[in-house]
């Protein structure tokens, strides 16, 4: 079976933004410059979404597999979910003890921040608004529309 838990599918959208800048402020003449992130701001951001996914495993991954269902992401993963949707999160829970460990969100937030285009930095502002919420499933609501995105196209 394709590991259904691909750490590049699943955490691109997680990655994709973060805040601040490495330019100097615009004079006041000039007009505003967009401001752009740092690989650095970019590698944080990833970390703390991706640990964030860790902390709440037992509502993320059930919400992962239903997305991934909903957009057959991997094909296939739709039919197998509705003949045994527990066993495939018990599954993904058992790869998940192993992507999520800290040297693996390092790596994958390390390759992630390689390829980032500007389309996928746009998204820092709601992954830092997800980031903000306190409970585990008004978390993963939250960000869940960010990995929909990705397996929608």
């Amino acid at each position: 079976m394709t590991r259904m838990l691909s750490l590049v599918t699943f955490f691109l959208p997680l990655a994709t933004a973060a805040c601040g800048t490495t330019e100097a402020a615009p004079s006041p003449q000039a007009p505003p410059k967009a401001q752009r992130a740092s690989s650095d701001d970019f590698m944080q951001l990833c970390t703390e979404v991706m640990t964030r996914n860790r902390t709440c495993t037992d509502t993320y991954i059930p919400a992962l597999v239903d997305a991934r269902a909903k957009y057959d992401q991997p094909p296939g993963i739709a039919d197998k979910v509705r003949a045994d949707r527990d066993g495939i999160i018990a599954k993904a829970k058992e790869e998940w003890a192993t992507d999520s460990t800290d040297e693996a969100i390092q790596q994958v937030c390390a390759r992630l921040v390689a390829s980032l285009g500007d389309d996928d930095k746009a998204d820092a502002a709601k992954a830092r608004d997800c980031l903000a919420l306190a409970d585990c499933s008004g978390y993963t609501t939250c960000i869940m529309p960010q990995f929909e995105k990705r397996f929608a196209k």
